[in-house]
């Protein structure tokens, strides 16, 4: 699951801990107050920072670390020895095997009264946290291509969107590049549809290869994909589209199945919809295909 930089620090949240006298244990109204807070909102990152705000109302609290919710995360919390992890057990890493926790990172070390003030925060905190989790996992299944794992055709809507409301904020373009497999359909024909999926794959790495990290690669459908790619001229678009063909034709396996790109190119202009930007560029695909594939074709 991808949960981008889930965790919270003094840097990005102002600490309201007053400290004082310590609460034993957290009232009706305090409960009913955390509760409505948590249950606001189904965004992950968007509860986990509620949430930050509502433990450091009662406990010292510096971090909350949620990295082991996802193992390709590096939370970089400070190293600090006032931390406890409370598990959630709902949530289970490693087969099944063990529960995830989250880490809480204090300035100081809690007494038993916070300790127990915690734990009730923590179960407050469990079950909206695994509606937030199930909600983000359902909406990546329905904007990623489970084969290749890059975005699906409303992937690219929403990003296309955003970047087109870019556009009319500050003015800054983008381009698009919509790229056609040829000669794919005899690899299934002849090697069957598990080697097909496997020119996909390659392909989708290929793009994402390819292109800036920052930029993102779809698969539209079929063995047709699309980048939406930060360019501001004909140049870098071209650019990008020669540098697809290069590394398509040096893959040994598309290579040994003949199997290259064309590509159709456009940038966006000034009023332009979506779907303006997109005909232009499937356009340009066309005249590719047309005059002999392989080949990159701007409108």
């Amino acid at each position: 699951m991808d949960i981008s930089m889930i965790h919270f620090e003094h840097a990005t949240a102002e600490s309201s801990f007053l400290g004082g006298a310590e609460p034993e244990v957290l009232t009706s109204d305090q409960v009913n107050t955390v509760l409505n807070q948590l249950t606001s909102t189904i965004e992950i990152y968007t509860l986990v920072s509620l949430y930050f705000t509502q433990v450091n109302r009662y406990l010292p609290l510096v971090g909350i670390d949620m990295s082991e919710f996802d193992k390709t995360l590096n939370a970089g919390l400070l190293s600090s020895e006032f931390a406890v992890s409370l598990p959630v057990s709902a949530v289970r890493l490693d087969q099944g095997k063990h529960a995830a926790f989250v880490r809480y990172i204090f300035d100081e070390n809690l007494s038993p009264s916070q300790r127990r003030v915690l734990a009730t925060l923590h179960q407050l905190f469990t079950r909206p946290l695994i509606h937030a989790m199930e909600f983000q996992r359902l909406r990546l299944l329905a904007t990623k291509d489970p084969l290749t794992n890059l975005g699906n055709r409303n992937g690219f809507n929403e990003a296309a969107q955003r970047l087109i409301n870019r556009h009319t904020r500050n003015g800054q373009s983008f381009g698009l590049l919509v790229v056609d497999l040829d000669n794919f359909k005899q690899v299934n024909d002849k090697h069957g549809h598990q080697q097909g999926d496997e020119v996909l794959m390659i392909t989708a790495s290929v793009l994402t290869d390819t292109i800036r990290g920052h930029e993102e690669a779809y698969r539209f459908g079929g063995d047709e994909f699309c980048c939406l790619l930060d360019v501001s001229c004909p140049r870098e678009l071209s650019a990008i589209a020669g540098r697809i063909h290069d590394a398509m034709h040096a893959h040994p396996l598309l290579k040994a199945h003949h199997v290259t790109c064309s590509i159709g190119g456009s940038l966006l202009r000034e009023n332009d919809s979506m779907g303006d930007l997109f005909d232009r560029a499937d356009k340009a695909l066309y005249e590719a295909k047309e005059d002999g594939k392989d080949t990159y074709q701007a409108a």
